[in-house]
């Protein structure tokens, strides 16, 4: 199918799915009506090694099963798991850190400015409030 968007052409070809007619029937208004629906959606799976009572076996991303990696090979899940665990434990750390550490600095700048503006104006109760308060930040 040739298709045009803001003068440049193209050619489509939709994905073909095969549909199948089910044996529900219905009504509607009273007229039959039969259902059909797509026979296979491909869905990707994911690729792992796993054990189910003791017996190995890995799949791929269509879903089946191939044959199990050497175990000598595999390194066993819970060995595995630890250090990227940690890894990922210790980044998320320091990534609540920096953004707390800027969220601190934030509120400093806000208070310094509203100083700025209490001074400018000569409310000297504010200035006293917003001092206190950028004392207790720090």
């Amino acid at each position: 199918m040739k298709l045009c968007y803001r003068g440049v052409e193209y050619d489509y070809n939709p994905p073909s799915l095969e549909v199948r007619e089910s044996e529900l029937t219905g009504q509607y208004r009273g007229r039959p009506v039969t259902f059909s629906y797509v026979r296979h959606l491909p869905v990707t799976q994911p690729i792992g090694n796993y054990t189910y009572r003791g017996v190995d076996y890995s799949t791929n991303c269509y879903g089946q099963v191939e044959p199990p990696v050497a175990a000598s090979q595999r390194q066993p899940v819970f060995q595995a798991g630890r250090p990227v665990a940690g890894r990922g434990l210790q980044a998320r750390r320091h990534l609540l850190r920096e953004a707390a550490d800027a969220h601190r600095v934030n509120i400093q700048r806000s208070i310094q400015h509203r100083i700025e503006v209490a001074r400018a104006q000569g409310n000297d109760q504010l200035l006293r409030q917003l001092e206190d308060e950028l004392h207790q930040l720090a």
